[in-house]
């Protein structure tokens, strides 16, 4: 088995995925061990609890500064399949990656500060802004004309 993280990854986002990758990897070797004959699910309730097991030790203020290990708490109350899933771990590790090293760049913002109507680009694909739905915002993709939800804390360049 190999355990890949992007590169690009802040330090404190970059622990979150690995140890969420290190869960994946407990399951998947206790589940040999015990010989399972079901499947289990990728994110379901016996990752949730390796992945619980494995950050527990990291959740203090030695490894994260507080305004991350406040949403990180939360989070881990019930870890989803990504921290896009809770917006205020996803705004808080994004400042830390602010602070750290990413330059500013004008024309990058989150998909909710863009004004509806207003076109961006994500992906290399161009969008226009529709309106928002709880966590996603309806999006029109330029060229084909089909719909798709995005997250509304996505970084997108604007036209």
């Amino acid at each position: 088995m190999q355990i890949t993280v992007n590169a690009d990854l802040s330090p404190f986002a970059c622990l979150i995925t690995y140890v969420h990758e290190v869960a994946h990897a407990d399951v998947e070797t206790s589940g040999r061990l015990q010989r399972r004959r079901r499947r289990v699910a990728p994110h379901g309730i016996e990752w949730q609890t390796a992945f619980q097991r494995l950050m527990q030790p990291l959740l203090t203020e030695a490894v994260f500064p507080f305004h991350i290990l406040k949403p990180l708490q939360d989070y881990m109350q019930k870890p989803a399949a990504t921290t896009y899933a809770h917006p205020e771990l996803m705004m808080a590790l994004r400042k830390a990656d602010r602070q750290i090293a990413e330059p500013i760049v004008t024309d990058r913002r989150l998909l909710r500060d863009v004004p509806e109507g207003q076109a961006f680009v994500l992906n290399k694909k161009t969008f226009v802004r529709g309106t928002m739905r709880r966590t996603r915002v309806v999006c029109k993709e330029v060229p084909s004309g089909k719909s798709y939800a995005i997250l509304a804390h996505a970084w997108v360049e604007t036209k």
